[in-house]
């Protein structure tokens, strides 16, 4: 089953493959690879930096023989792959390969083989833009990276400016082509749609070969695929006030008729009403005839009511911001397609936004086959936890067996090796710890952790929990302070969850605490819930970490300091955990002002079940010794 799904993925993948074997000389260098698997992206890649059209193996290692792009210094690959191997990750760039276009690639080194994986810039559409705009009159388009170099232009661009080719053009900076007071313009207009991250309207002067033109430039942000900002495409049309723009508009819609029925996603421009226009590929994505909806917004909009969009895609937004995420969408065959949609405000001269473009892209392959990713993680972290745990629980139990024969020996042998014992008790616990927060992080991630609650006195249970670590905290010279305005709340609450939940931020609270600091733990009422708040005197959380500190592998301090050392996931199952009784999570800190966890479980009681008489009884310091194993006495 797994080696199948594998296979798909591959397969499947928009980005290139490679698996290779590398061997080294006498003195550990590489000197060379094998080749083991690739996939046919990797082949469709390697054909534009080549410009092959047939490859074999020798031309895929002939691509590799030019030096890659690490940090602006120029390196061997098989300077890359030993960095790779030391590091175990490593990103370089390939550099440019055509009208912009440029390669990264990702290494891993897995035991003795290395997995390359490449991922190109650009998407394709926008040389096909660039390609029929060739075909078009009266537009000039164009696309800039980032810092104002231009990656491609259209036939329309290089004649009204001068150059023989577009290759002549990659690389040149506006300032290379354009006087510095309409490049100053130039940049500006650009840089604030970059930092708006939205389409904008600019009436601009171009010095063309014929003379000064003043056209209507429509720009907008050009994103990669982590929605970050890589550069601008813009587009010029004829134009010498706006009310010309307007009328050119309408005059063009041929033109961007033939530039969008080539993408395969679907463009459409809309009203606050009224969907003005819509591009062939709804027919494709959609698979019915778009007449039906070519007008009516509320019509089109029915396709996205479901859970994830229940007022729709269309309509969940205020008109004149820009928006984007992904929807499910039902089809009238009954079909069920995962969207990526994004709009766009397109503003006036005033700032008065007009219309707005909106994309739509089908993902329903990429949402499957992310989905199989994380089933394959997930199963992955499952298989090694319960591995593990086998393993572990033996070594505990030959502990307990070594303890029991500790009696028999004098009182030095008992003390040299009690020490010992206790090491190994402890460093295992630590992989218990360790083992049961990746089996539960998993059971949440797949939704599969169930919760059993029962009513009963949330207040005498948070005391008895605090009342259990007294022993502890004292060893540390540190004070627990217990405080409540209530004596007794019955609720329904998952006692296990719950004691997990106290025991975390108790082991938290000591070991981020300052020197003979104190731990605070309050309880109190409102009129909806009981809120508990455990709170310490340490030098509490930096401000830059405080937004994701319950998201998993989140560390406060750096794993070098081994008296604060953890793994990062226990806030994240704390928040689940709280997640599973309907209730919230937050923190409050201030460097140097320590931290407070605050936690609220809503007051309501379960239904009582007969046959569901569940008895909390769990060997209580043993939960105690995992959970504070990462603290060193």
């Amino acid at each position: 089953m797994g080696g199948k799904i594998y296979e798909r993925i591959l397969k499947n993948s928009k980005d290139g493959f490679l698996k290779i074997k590398g061997y080294k000389n006498k003195n550990g260098e590489y000197i060379g690879f094998d080749i083991i698997e690739y996939n046919n992206s990797l082949i469709e890649i390697l054909k534009k930096i080549l410009a092959k059209s047939n490859l074999n193996i020798d031309n895929i290692k002939e691509a590799f023989s030019k030096k890659f792009d690490d940090n602006n210094q120029k390196i061997k690959f098989e300077e890359f792959l030993k960095i790779v191997e030391k590091n175990e990750f490593k990103n370089v760039s390939f550099g440019k390969i055509s009208y912009g276009m440029y390669l990264n690639i990702d290494g891993y080194y897995l035991e003795e083989y290395f997995i390359l994986i490449f991922k190109l810039n650009f998407e394709q559409e926008i040389f096909r833009f660039s390609e029929q705009l060739d075909k078009t009159t009266g537009v000039y388009f164009w696309v800039k990276d980032i810092k104002g170099n231009y990656i491609t232009v259209n036939k329309k661009w290089l004649d009204e400016v001068g150059f023989e080719s577009k290759e002549s053009i990659e690389g040149l900076n506006s300032y290379d082509v354009w006087p510095k007071r309409q490049c100053d313009n130039f940049r500006a207009n650009e840089k604030e749609v970059i930092e708006d991250n939205t389409i904008k309207i600019f009436e601009e002067t171009f010095p063309f070969r014929d003379g000064d033109k003043t056209v209507d430039t429509t720009i907008w942000p050009l994103l990669d695929k982590d929605n970050h900002p890589i550069g601008t495409m813009g587009i010029a049309i004829d134009g010498k006030s706006r009310a010309r723009f307007y009328e050119n508009l309408n005059n063009n819609e041929k033109n961007f008729r033939e530039i969008t029925k080539y993408c395969d996603s679907v463009f459409f421009i809309r009203d606050e009403k009224n969907i003005i226009y819509m591009s062939p590929a709804y027919e494709t994505i959609f698979e019915e005839s778009c007449d039906y909806y070519a007008h009516e917004v509320y019509q089109f909009n029915n396709f996205f009511k479901n859970e994830e969009q229940k007022e729709g895609i269309l309509k969940d937004y205020e008109f004149d911001k820009m928006n984007e995420g992904r929807a499910k969408a039902k089809l009238k065959n009954g079909k069920e397609k995962w969207i990526q949609y994004k709009f766009l405000p397109i503003t006036d001269e005033d700032g008065k936004v007009i219309k707005r473009i909106g994309i739509l892209t089908d993902i329903t392959k990429e949402v499957a086959l992310e989905e199989e990713k994380e089933k394959i993680r997930l199963d992955f972290f499952a298989n090694i936890s319960h591995e593990l745990r086998t393993p572990v629980n033996l070594i505990l139990s030959s502990i307990q067996v070594l303890k029991l024969k500790l009696s028999t020996l004098d009182k030095e042998n008992y003390n040299y090796f009690s020490n010992y014992i206790n090491i190994m008790q402890r460093n295992t616990f630590r992989l218990v710890k360790l083992i049961n927060n990746l089996i539960d992080s998993t059971k949440i991630d797949s939704k599969s952790i169930e919760i059993h609650p029962i009513n009963s006195d949330i207040i005498s249970f948070i005391e008895d929990t605090c009342s259990s670590v007294l022993h502890f905290v004292k060893s540390k010279n540190m004070n627990l302070i217990f405080d409540t305005d209530i004596e007794e709340e019955i609720i329904g609450f998952d006692p296990s969850y719950i004691e997990r939940i106290m025991l975390n931020l108790l082991s938290n609270a000591i070991k981020f605490n300052k020197k003979d600091g104190n731990i605070f733990v309050n309880v109190s009422v409102n009129e909806k819930d009981v809120v508990v708040e455990v709170k310490d005197e340490g030098p509490g959380i930096p401000e830059e970490k405080v937004p994701n500190i319950f998201d998993r592998f989140e560390q406060v301090r750096s794993k070098m300091k081994s008296e604060r050392e953890g793994t990062g996931i226990g806030l994240y199952i704390v928040k689940a955990l709280v997640d599973l009784h309907n209730g919230t999570v937050r923190v409050n800190s201030e460097e140097k002002d320590g931290c407070s966890i605050i936690f609220t479980l809503p007051r309501k009681k379960i239904e009582e079940k007969n046959d569901d008489n569940i008895i909390f009884k769990e060997n209580k310091s043993n939960m105690i010794d995992i959970e504070f194993s990462d603290i060193y006495l």
